[in-house]
């Protein structure tokens, strides 16, 4: 609100010149000169205190029509006697002053409703004006002195704001290209043929029965994170990010995929991927093999999660994206890509590991340490 009472005192200014300016060509009352004006501004039904202004400028009959602002424009002026009245329309706002002269000084008032931010408000001001004597050299109209200066360094600050909001708006693109780009090549597997259907990303005895060991070589992975959102139409840039984790058959999935126990996962030899679905939404997953195995229109799915990974042995490869409706026919969408390298045969976290542990109770594959316990006395 202040920020338009500000300016609006400005916009009034060069209404000034506008009033001023015909009233002279008319007859009226009105030495030209550089002139003093004073303004006292009051909002109605608000809680500020009255704000003063003083400028300077100089009025002479050309002073025709200066009002430079483009939103609003001059009607309905009226000259009778030494009274000057008029009407201004703004695309979100209007109002209507008069201003009566005497030779060296003047006075009168101006009104305006404008619209902000969703609220109606009303500002008077108060008018008063004084000769003080001839333009400055060399000048016939327009503002002087400091008045001068303050208009020019608004104009200046204005060009700058104009060229940082190009710069924000260039950097908005090449954010938005860099992100789609990404997304776009960040896409979930498709379901490998044959997997086992289960609930949560820790395998299942039926599971593991049926499908066999995973491509998966256990030890330390070193992975690559990056992640991104779009919002609408904004986008949010490419975060990336690098650590070192553990992986095995128990904990195949890493954390930053985010695989559930409430995922509807198909597990098979070289994938696995999951869907879920909080609330209605749908979230799905997956790790491939090989990238031509990605199938990029697969997986947009509405309202949900969407995820899997692949695996070649030594390395994997996985994605997750979370889509969402917010209204209006629009979608918020998240994305985690993310690559894993091998680098040592490392040992879980004492206590944790990257998946919803097993319960006790329930053992693990027995085979691979059975089979190990007999080849001791087989050799």
């Amino acid at each position: 609100m202040k920020n338009v009472a500000r300016h609006t005192v400005v916009l009034f200014a060069l209404i000034l010149l506008c009033a001023a300016g015909t009233a002279h060509s008319a007859g009226v009352d009105m030495k030209e000169g550089e002139w003093e004006i004073s303004t006292v501004t009051t909002m109605e039904g608000m809680p500020m205190p009255p704000t003063a202004d003083k400028s300077t400028y100089c009025l002479t009959q050309e002073d025709l029509v200066p009002n430079k602002d483009k939103e609003c424009k001059i009607v309905n002026r009226k000259v009778t006697g030494n009274k000057v009245s008029w009407r201004m329309e703004c695309k979100k706002a209007e109002g209507e002053g008069e201003i009566s002269y005497r030779g060296t000084i003047y006075n009168g008032f101006f009104k305006m409703k404008m619209v902000d931010e969703g609220q109606t408000m009303t500002m008077n001001i108060k008018l008063s004006g004084r000769y003080l004597g001839p333009c400055p050299t060399g000048q016939k109209s327009g503002p002087t002195g400091e008045t001068a200066k303050r208009m020019a360094k608004g104009k200046e600050m204005a060009a700058q704001a104009q060229q940082q909001q190009a710069e924000m708006q260039a950097e908005q693109a090449a954010i938005a290209k860099k992100t789609e780009a990404f997304m776009k090549r960040a896409v979930v597997p498709a379901e490998e043929r044959g997997a086992c259907a289960q609930k949560g990303c820790t395998r299942t005895p039926e599971c593991e029965k049926k499908v066999g060991e995973l491509n998966l070589k256990p030890g330390d992975y070193e992975i690559t994170i990056e992640q991104a959102s779009r919002v609408g139409t904004a986008y949010t840039p490419v975060k990336v990010e690098r650590k070192t984790v553990y992986l095995d058959e128990e904990s195949p999935v890493p954390a930053a995929l985010s695989c559930g126990r409430s995922a509807s996962v198909k597990w098979g030899k070289e994938r696995i991927t999951w869907t879920e679905t909080p609330g209605g939404g749908e979230s799905k997953g997956g790790i491939p093999r090989m990238l031509s195995e990605v199938i990029p229109s697969a997986h947009a799915v509405t309202g949900g999660t969407n995820g899997g990974v692949s695996y070649r042995g030594n390395s994997f490869e996985g994605a997750v994206t979370n889509t969402t409706d917010i209204g209006g026919n629009q979608q918020s969408s998240n994305v985690t890509s993310i690559t894993g390298l091998r680098v040592g045969d490392g040992k879980p976290p004492r206590g944790m590991d990257n998946s919803p542990s097993r319960p006790k109770g329930v053992l693990g594959n027995p085979i691979p340490k059975v089979k190990g316990f007999f080849d001791k006395f087989i050799r």
